[in-house]
Formats: C-alpha cells, structure tokens, sequence
C-alpha cells in the first residue's frame, strides 16, 4: 500500500510555447521545462519513481540504500530523490573520463 506522507522527488513542470520556435518553424512548438525539476532534468521523474516506488515496497523504510553509475544527471537524480526520502544519498560515484 503506498504511503501518502511520502512526497513525490518530482515536480509537475510547465509546457509553454516559444513564440521564436514557432515563428521559425512555421508551425506551434512548445517546450516542457524539465530543466525546473529539483535535479534539474527529465531524469527527476523517471528515478524519482524507481526511489519512491522502493521506498512504498520497503517494510524499513531507513534501511533503504540507492546506488548510481552515474556521476551526471541521473546521479543527481538519484541523489536528490534518496535525500527527499531521508535516505541516504549515493555513495559511488564513477571515475571520471577525459572527454572525447
């Protein structure tokens, strides 16, 4: 049974139309402000769910532990999604490398 004090890691972000794009475009472009979640990426939502889906599964709820591959976006998804929970945050993070 899912637990209704515990707040989603996410947020609902705004569509708006972009008056620019859709001049070039001939045609209505609208662009959803992902960039305003609280890990500041579509990213928020999809791992926020996997977080708090575990956290309404878990029978000890501070027992629970995420992990990340990712030291980017999903990292901080992660990240910030574990620490809405009052879980603790990842602890791995990967071994950066050089760009290409």
């Amino acid at each position: 049974m899912p637990d209704p004090n515990l707040k989603r890691p996410w947020i609902s972000t705004p569509l708006i139309e972009s008056a620019a794009l859709s001049k070039a475009a001939g045609y209505r472009i609208f662009l959803k402000l992902e960039n305003l979640q609280p890990a500041g990426s579509f990213k928020s939502r999809g791992i926020g769910n996997l977080v708090l889906q575990a956290a309404h599964r878990s029978p000890h709820r501070s027992h629970l532990h995420f992990y990340s591959s990712s030291g980017r976006n999903a990292g901080l998804a992660c990240t910030t999604a574990a620490r809405s929970l009052s879980s603790p945050p990842p602890s791995s993070s990967p071994t950066p490398r050089p760009p290409s």
